[in-house]
């Protein structure tokens, strides 16, 4: 049988956006939009034993009116640690296999981004994430009436970035079809794809996610910070072909630092932006300089640069257009040179 479900990005509120059922993770514990629809729904009279299912347990329920949507499924996962681009991609597809049974009857499912909130790749995330609704479709795993998926984010230029993203990624994806006229994708299972076909459809669309290198990224998490990330430092690591990663601190829950050491043990490189002498950045860096990491270091105003670091080699940016120039070269040389 032959399936189009229309899967798009949108800007929105989960909790104001219409829907039939809103899915969500529990990753043994609640954070950012987990959280706060957590909260409307002990407001509304909700047990929370029914809002925090163990890993491999879910919990489909009714809102009573506390979201716009009159059904959420919270989905347990396992701690926000180990919650990677794999298990991202695991858990969208079994979210459409739980509704296959619960809530057959189900026409559109709304999700936020996982991955982004606790520093993995906003790209990657979101591409496993799609990966893993075509796993559940290509397989026949799906509630029977469903015609919409919409990923829901209230950051527009987040939804901005991972359109222009996803159409880069998805431009020669036999399973994937544009919409024409809007920003929507047809997730197809056509009759003349055979099984070994559409296996390579969905490699297509996760692109050895689970193996791919990453640079770890060192930086103060400030709101006037977050342009330097996502077009400074994020652009010029994807073009060298990395997943760009980090750790917010204030967002993580749990050991943060073994978090931290962990990407940064892992990283093909570690870049550092030094600007405002944060002294977290500078610990990030002496532990990536202690397990031999290569690191990139950047700057805005060398005064601000402490003792320790003086005699090294530090990338001083104008801009973000000449920090992404500068880092692009930067890595692009560094690999020329196999350092990287």
């Amino acid at each position: 049988m032959e399936t189009d479900i229309e899967f798009s990005i949108q800007v929105g509120d989960i909790v104001t956006f219409n829907t039939d059922v809103v899915a969500l993770k529990y990753a043994q514990a609640s954070y950012g939009v987990d959280l706060h629809v957590s909260s409307l729904l002990r407001n509304a009279g909700i047990q929370i034993k029914d809002i925090k299912p163990q890993a491999g347990d879910y919990s489909y329920i009714s809102t009573h009116a506390s979201l716009q949507s009159p059904h959420v499924l919270f989905v347990g996962v396992s701690e926000l640690g180990d919650f990677d681009y794999l298990q991202i991609r695991k858990f969208s597809a079994r979210t459409l296999n739980i509704l296959a049974q619960q809530a057959p009857q189900t026409r559109h499912i709304a999700m936020t981004i996982h991955g982004v909130g606790y520093g993995l790749d906003e790209v990657g995330a979101s591409l496993s994430q799609l990966a893993g609704y075509i796993d559940a479709i290509q397989t026949g795993d799906f509630p029977s009436n469903l015609k919409r998926i919409t990923i829901v984010d209230i950051d527009p230029d987040r939804v901005q970035r991972l359109r222009i993203a996803f159409e880069q990624a998805l431009a020669n994806t036999m399973s994937v079809v544009q919409v024409a006229g809007m920003w929507a994708y047809q997730l197809v299972t056509p009759k003349f794809l055979t099984p070994s076909e559409s296996n390579r459809a969905i490699t297509n669309v996760s692109r050895d996610l689970e193996t791919k290198p990453h640079a770890f990224v060192a930086m103060p998490f400030h709101k006037e910070m977050s342009d330097v990330f996502y077009y400074g430092i994020q652009q010029p690591v994807h073009n060298a072909g990395f997943l760009c990663e980090r750790v917010d601190e204030e967002v993580f829950i749990g050991d943060v630092l073994e978090q931290i050491k962990k990407k940064i043990d892992t990283a093909k490189v570690v870049i550092a932006e030094l600007s405002g002498a944060n002294p977290n950045v500078y610990l990030e860096l002496g532990y990536a300089w202690g397990k031999g990491r290569p690191t990139v270091l950047l700057i805005q105003d060398e005064q601000e640069l402490r003792f320790d670091v003086r005699s090294q080699r530090c990338l001083k940016y104008k801009s973000i257009r000449h920090l992404e120039e500068t880092l692009n070269r930067e890595l692009k040389e560094l690999q020329l040179r196999n350092f990287i």
